[in-house]
């Protein structure tokens, strides 16, 4: 499966330490690999979490054939874990969902999360399709806390979710 090889490479850059602090090689665990799509549903990278005590500490983002692109990391600094979002903000579909839900209308429903961008691939979040009683489709998108629509509504359509 691609999303192993891509938390086995994770794994081994954290190991290596080229990319992370020495506090969070100790101390980070990688997640399970989430594919982060194009508007078309594309895989366009790999996200991999990094993780301590319930806390997102960071992320590898990898290319589709797993070649580091960056390690973007929540630390203000090593060691310490004050900036670290919960890891469920990014993580969990139902926490993710529930942000969304912020942004319905009357009468629309939201589909099923799939980890997206926001027009640049460096702004990573979560996309939300939602569709409204007349069958139209809009973007939410949730990254961390923050809930917002998409920049051209209906552009961003497409992903499946799947990794």
């Amino acid at each position: 499966m691609k999303s192993d090889e891509a938390v086995q490479t994770a794994r081994q850059l954290l190991e290596t330490g080229d990319m992370a602090d020495a506090w969070t090689r100790k101390n980070g665990e990688v997640g399970l690999a989430l594919s982060v799509e194009s508007p078309r549903g594309e895989v366009r990278s790999w996200f991999v979490p990094v993780a301590h005590k319930g806390r997102l500490l960071g992320f590898f983002e990898l290319t589709p054939e797993f070649s580091p692109l960056r390690y973007s990391s929540f630390q203000r600094r090593e060691g310490q874990m004050d900036g670290c979002p919960p890891a469920a903000d990014w993580l969990d579909h139902p926490t993710i969902l529930r942000r969304a839900a912020k942004l319905l209308r009357p009468g629309e429903s939201a589909g099923e999360p799939y980890l997206s961008y926001d027009a640049l691939p460096s702004r990573l979040a979560w996309a939300v399709p939602v569709t409204s009683p007349a069958h139209r489709e809009r973007i939410v998108f949730v990254a961390g806390e923050a809930v917002f629509e998409a920049r051209a509504p209906g552009e961003f359509t497409g992903g499946t979710g799947q990794a």
